[in-house]
């Protein structure tokens, strides 16, 4: 009991700690993402932090069966290099209670993960799904700053005067380029209006002129108009992939699409990944003091990339018909397994 322990310690501090450096990089990554969609105007920047926040359970259901694995290798070959391993071993505990021990971590931690992956992750995507469907049923005015051209899809900007509600410019200049259009447009007012049937969205410009510059004709048109709309943005509904995203496991299982019930078998695959790695990289901590205990981590989280990598992958194919439902990923974990099983026969960890 006080060795289950000790060893629980190790791996789950280790663990927590591979989490923390993993999660940093990945939801820095998004947040710089959002920051971009920021510049450009497609989303507040009173946001940010909020869709940075709820992308959190997606980044953790993938990074933890990658951290425990990784916690694993590091916390054994410790134990290997510095012949602890060897006093436990001498005091009657064999490889077989070895893996017991270390599936029940493992089972500890893949039910944090299919919590997430089953659960808090399609209520963030959620809850992210509404704060974006708002942002783009805004203004889209809130990157404006009096005084500065700034740059909205393909035009360029630049206003005297914006309202403090942000939903009205005044001395508006419009550049839009690209696609065969150089177009100028100057205007008194303008303001944004959303098409209630495409929900795309328009900036309606009042009482001014718009400029053909000239092209391969070398002549220049100058239009006159009192109201003018400019298209700021197509709405693109979501995919059937996105849809079923966001649904819950009940709605999945009620849904029973092909997309659906591939959508069913990532987010239980997720946390049986975890387990299945733990046939691969508890054999392989076994390390030579003279070599390192760094030897083994790279062949087994190349293993665990290309076990989360096909993942993905047969997901897609299956989406698209490719493959069929059944065994669907679950052909992955199979394989996997198999793999395992063979590493602790070849190792001995079955018969000690």
């Amino acid at each position: 009991m006080i060795l289950y322990r000790y060893i629980a310690r190790e791996v789950l501090i280790t663990t927590l700690a591979v989490s923390s450096v993993l999660l940093l990089v990945i939801v820095g990554s998004r947040f710089a993402r959002l920051l971009g969609r920021v510049a450009s105007g497609r989303v507040s920047l009173d946001v940010l932090g909020q869709l940075t926040f709820l992308y959190l359970p997606y980044a953790a259901q993938l990074i933890l069966p990658i951290s425990f694995v990784l916690a694993l290798m590091l916390t054994f070959g410790r134990l290997y290099m510095e012949s602890e391993m060897s006093v436990i071993q001498s005091s009657g505990v064999g490889q077989r209670q070895l893996l017991k021990m270390v599936l029940v971590l493992a089972l500890l931690v893949a039910s944090i993960t299919g919590l997430a992956s089953l659960y808090v992750t399609p209520l963030a995507q959620q809850a992210s799904t509404l704060v974006m469907q708002e942002q783009r049923d805004r203004t889209g005015f809130e990157s404006i700053t009096p005084g500065q051209f700034v740059q909205l899809n393909r035009q360029t900007v630049y206003v005297d005067r914006i309202s403090e509600d942000k939903a009205e410019l005044q001395g508006v200049f419009i550049a839009q380029t690209g696609r065969g259009e150089n177009n100028l447009a100057l205007a008194q007012t303008g303001q944004q209006q959303l098409d209630e049937l495409t929900r795309s969205r328009f900036l309606l410009l009042e009482q001014g002129h718009r400029y053909e510059l000239p092209g391969e004709t070398l002549s220049m048109t100058d239009l006159s108009f009192e109201r003018y709309a400019i298209r700021l943005g197509v709405y693109l509904p979501p995919s059937v992939r996105e849809q079923v995203s966001n649904m819950s496991v009940a709605e999945l299982l009620v849904y029973s699409s092909r997309p659906a019930l591939v959508e069913l078998q990532w987010r239980l695959g997720l946390p049986l990944m975890l387990v299945v790695m733990v046939f691969i990289a508890l054999p392989l901590t076994r390390v030579n003091p003279r070599q390192g205990r760094f030897m083994t981590i790279l062949p087994v989280l190349l293993l665990q990339l290309l076990f989360l990598g096909g993942l993905m992958s047969l997901q897609d194919l299956v989406n698209q018909g490719k493959l069929p439902l059944w065994p669907g990923l679950w052909s992955m974990h199979l394989l996997f397994l198999l793999l395992g099983l063979l590493i602790c026969w070849r190792k001995g960890v079955f018969i000690r």
